[in-house]
């Protein structure tokens, strides 16, 4: 175990923006990897937004929602080692699925080491500092007074609400959603590795991205995540260095055979 990392598996895959709303092939395909990761042995990231929307008051639950939680608590109970890092989707999860869904359960971001890589990880909705207006819709739904009276509220009025706020803010969010903003994200990513990170881990902006920065003779390297809708794709590390994103592809498994990275970036 890395000094200083309680989270330090030898390996892990990682997923973002499953976005999960209904029981269809998305959600099936999702489960279909937490079974592999189980039967594999393989530690599995979450970096948020895994529903279109999910509040952790279990009173607060769609019923498509309830077999996917009740599976992942399963197969956490068997062994799968799971963490979860919550998107701007996720509300007030810690207090019902740490322990429980989830081994850990952080509200903002996540430190972790793979091996003697040293990562962060992120949903990376804050990564951008010009979009102001997501930035103060965050500060007040994530507020502990929003979670007080979402506790509070029925579910007949809470649910109709959420819904209806999530489609406002995914048209108005819009602009920022779709363009990458390269030089907010290497910024970042750039202060972090100055502080001794190796992996920047960022889901939110639903595109694939892996970037590798030259700092003296280390290569560091910044992976966007992107929608798990899209070709059902997720990134993997391994404690001797090999990384890159994957598809999943039910009955093949999750880690490419090589031991050794690949040295350019690619879809496998």
């Amino acid at each position: 175990m890395e000094k200083g990392f309680p989270i330090s598996p030898d390996r892990a895959i990682f997923l973002a923006d499953a976005h999960l709303n209904q029981d269809d092939i998305h959600s099936r395909n999702f489960l279909a990897l937490a079974d592999r990761a189980a039967a594999e042995k393989v530690p599995l990231f979450l970096l948020g937004d895994v529903f279109d929307l999910w509040f952790g008051n279990p009173g607060l639950t769609f019923a498509f929602q309830k077999p996917i939680v009740e599976r992942l608590r399963q197969l956490r109970s068997e062994g799968l080692r799971i963490y979860y890092v919550e998107g701007n989707r996720d509300f007030y999860l810690k207090r019902d699925h740490e322990g429980t869904t989830f081994d850990a359960v952080s509200e903002g971001e996540m430190r972790a080491a793979v091996g003697e890589k040293r990562l962060f990880l992120s949903h990376g909705d804050t990564v951008n500092r010009a979009d102001f207006a997501y930035r103060f819709w965050k500060g007040i739904s994530k507020s502990r007074l929003a979670n007080e009276a979402v506790a509070h509220l029925p579910p007949s009025v809470i649910l109709p609400m959420g819904e209806w706020i999530e489609r406002n803010l995914k048209r108005s969010n819009r602009r920022y959603k779709g363009s990458f903003p390269e030089r907010e994200a290497r910024d970042f990513s750039l202060r972090l590795f100055g502080r001794g990170v190796d992996f920047v881990l960022l889901g939110h902006f639903h595109q694939e991205k892996l970037m590798r920065f030259s700092l003296g003779e280390a290569t560091k390297v910044l992976a966007v995540l992107p929608s798990w809708k899209d070709q059902w794709r997720y990134f993997y590390l391994t404690a001797e260095g090999v990384y890159g994103f994957r598809a999943f592809k039910p009955g093949e498994p999750l880690l490419p055979s090589t031991a050794t990275p690949t040295p350019e970036p690619g879809r496998s």
